[in-house]
């Protein structure tokens, strides 16, 4: 999926030919509505999957609402998923009966829960999913599973690079916000800290129905809401958290890092989703240098350092966006130039035809990568959480396909010029013994 950050995932829950896509992508135009309690839904139905995705979006930033307690987002979306009702079972146990998938994914400013089951487990699924999170409890035992897992994925954490420069990047692009606390933390310590009853009142707060966004795609059946659990009085706010943005600090960024792994990435701050071609745009100029397959870079890095990997990608935020580029497996010194200067010489149009070839790539590969369930429902609810949805990617008549139809060389350029002058930069070294600082 176009514009996400690296995906932070509990670890228990685990679980063609060009004429074929743009043949799939013609379908109906998603469902949209508001439950009577508050919260938004949308449906894109495809009788022709043999599944369905389910996916819960919400906007709450991971270290809490004061941004004073990193990792309770993780902790809590995970605990509610982990808790067994009385004499009932948990969300988890209950996926992994049906054959199905749970993912739990945190990111700075929203949180996301999201099932994939056979189209014939909808409807208890989808009670038990809204029931499990219009009305979130966390019981001993799934507070317990949560710590422990999430203390392994912040072990984890430490070797995987393009995270930890990802997190890094944003800590120090963002003086201020969800975008500068990373959303897992380093440490197990910081989960164990949080008590049970800190973690409930998060997701009481959080998880509540008039702040989700519901993205049902697949199979779906015609009586699907009849099957989502009733609001909860208690929870009984009748709005959505506005979308929590973060500061853009003002200082040259140009840090190194002591880590367990090596790598070197780049950002700057960008465009907005209100100004959809201008995002549009963005995602472009990622996917025209750093499209891991075809992009101009990746593909040089790769002839000159075999060993070489990067990964680049535009993330559409509320307000503002970032392009994120990361890199590893070579020279850092040699990195850094290859990224710099290839996005500085985008600052130069592109000639007529190797934009409209490189824009018709672009095209295709945004239609292909959005063609589960899965995927689909992840766009509409990240793009909804962060505040436009008709902006998904949804088929090829969407907004964003419209938007990315009407690029030209110049408007390309003209962005790259507006956004992308002087990059935040973080580069991860290791001691000789592994140890960390």
């Amino acid at each position: 999926m176009r514009g996400r950050w690296i995906a932070a995932l509990c670890a228990i829950f685990l679980i063609t030919s060009t004429a074929a896509v743009f043949a799939s992508a013609q379908q109906a135009s998603p469902q949209v509505g508001t439950f009577a309690g508050g919260g938004t839904y949308v449906v894109h139905p495809d009788g022709n999957a043999p599944t369905v995705a389910v996916d819960l979006w919400y906007r709450a930033p991971s270290a809490g609402y004061d941004n004073a307690t990193p990792g309770i987002s993780r902790l809590a979306v995970a605990a509610v998923a982990a808790s067994a009702p009385l004499h009932g079972t948990s969300l988890a146990e209950l996926i992994t009966r049906v054959g199905g998938s749970l993912s739990l994914n945190v990111y700075p400013d929203i949180v996301m829960v999201g099932v994939s089951v056979p189209s014939w487990q909808l409807a208890p699924v989808l009670h038990a999913l809204t029931g499990a999170y219009f009305s979130p409890q966390i019981s001993e035992a799934g507070y317990r599973t949560a710590v422990r897992d999430c203390a392994v994925a912040a072990a984890e954490s430490h070797f995987d690079s393009d995270r930890l420069l990802q997190d890094a990047l944003f800590v120090h692009l963002f003086s201020s916000g969800p975008g500068h606390v990373a959303p897992i933390p380093g440490s197990a310590q910081d989960f164990a800290r949080i008590p049970l009853a800190q973690a409930q009142t998060f997701a009481q707060r959080a998880f509540r129905r008039s702040n989700v966004t519901l993205a049902i795609t697949g199979s779906v059946a015609g009586q699907w809401l009849s099957s989502a659990a009733a609001p909860s009085l208690q929870n009984g706010v009748a709005a959505g958290d506005p979308p929590f943005d973060s500061t853009p600090s003002n200082a040259n960024v140009d840090v190194t890092q002591v880590a367990q792994v090596t790598g070197v990435g780049l950002a700057w701050t960008g465009p907005p989703i209100a100004d959809p071609k201008a995002a549009t745009a963005m995602d472009f100029v990622a996917d025209y240098l750093f499209d891991a397959d075809h992009g101009t870079v990746a593909t040089a890095l790769r002839k000159r350092f075999p060993q070489s990997f990067i990964n680049g990608q535009f993330i559409t935020l509320h307000n503002p966006g970032v392009l994120v580029v990361t890199a590893s497996g070579a020279p850092a010194p040699a990195l850094r130039a290859a990224i710099a200067d290839a996005v500085n010489a985008m600052q130069q149009p592109l000639g007529e035809r190797d934009f409209q070839a490189a824009r018709t790539a672009f095209i295709y590969h945004i239609l292909s990568q959005t063609q589960t369930p899965a995927s689909q429902a992840d766009n509409f609810g990240w793009y909804g959480a962060e505040g436009n949805l008709e902006y998904a990617p949804s088929g090829e008549s969407s907004e964003y396909f419209t938007a990315a139809r009407a690029l030209d060389p110049g408007y390309v350029s003209g962005t790259v010029k507006r956004y992308l002058q002087k990059p935040a930069v973080v580069q991860l070294i290791s001691t000789p013994h592994g140890t960390t600082t």
